[in-house]
């Protein structure tokens, strides 16, 4: 069996490529359980994607305290799950897809200061903070060319900005850095400076009438750290060992939840 390799690509940021396809029914989840190269830290992420009539929810968890090594949580912002990467096509058209809310709860992430609190529960991570600058924001991409193993990935959702992939990177004008990353664990215990989203985020689109779990893609990446842009050594398809830049891991897509 032999990998399809990717060139590296020297970033701060690992994407992480799920290849194994099942029955797309209900609920459509995308897994990934591995090491950071870097931290050496354990993560495990879920994507979770449902459509319902017109509309596609997407829920987003950092579940790095459930990792298969024991609980693992977020203390560098390479541990952060900071984008993802997808496609839905049914065969000859891709949906236009209108971006509706995204939610979660941010937190403010600085180590062991007095003042660690709940910035906002069930945060609009996409709301303008006025004066300030853009806070609880992440980015939607809808024209993406990524074709990182056999399917091409149109669509992305990030909170990380990298004007450097245009046209395929989050635009750094709109959100930066790890800005409102997902991240696990306790908020006291994280070497992190931002606020930060705690454990998952729900996102949800309109414009998906007549398309169906069916027609998501059977590849997805996740992206973490600060630029979503690196690649990675990818097997082919239909195993379930993931190696690259020194993330090695099992990823997986389950079946209807």
């Amino acid at each position: 069996m032999l990998p399809l390799l990717l060139r590296p690509v020297f970033m701060s940021a690992l994407l992480v490529l799920f290849l194994l396809p099942a029955s797309a029914q209900a609920t459509t989840s995308f897994v990934f359980e591995g090491t950071t190269p870097d931290t050496l830290v354990d993560v495990r992420f879920i994507a979770d994607l449902t459509i319902t009539g017109d509309i596609l929810t997407i829920v987003l968890t950092n579940d790095s305290l459930n990792h298969v090594n024991g609980a693992s949580p977020s203390m560098n912002p390479n541990d952060i799950l900071s984008s993802f990467y997808f496609d839905i096509f049914d065969g000859s058209l891709r949906p236009t897809m209108t971006w509706v809310s995204a939610t979660g709860d941010v937190y403010n992430g600085v180590l062991g200061a007095s003042n660690d609190t709940v910035v906002q529960l069930g945060a609009d991570l996409i709301a303008d903070s006025g004066g300030a600058g853009l806070t609880h924001l992440w980015d939607f991409r809808d024209s993406l060319t990524y074709t990182p193993g056999t399917e091409l990935l149109t669509f992305g959702i990030g909170a990380a900005g990298n004007n450097s992939l245009s046209p395929n990177g989050f635009s750094g004008a709109i959100t930066d850095g790890v800005d409102q990353g997902i991240y696990a664990g306790d908020v006291t215990t994280n070497n992190l400076t931002l606020q930060l989203v705690s454990g998952l985020a729900t996102f949800t689109f309109s414009g998906l009438t007549g398309y169906t779990e069916a027609d998501i893609s059977n590849e997805v990446m996740f992206g973490l750290g600060t630029q979503p842009d690196s690649t990675a050594f990818v097997p082919e398809p239909g195993t379930a060992l993931l190696i690259g830049l020194g993330l090695c891991g099992l990823a997986f897509r389950r079946g209807p939840n």
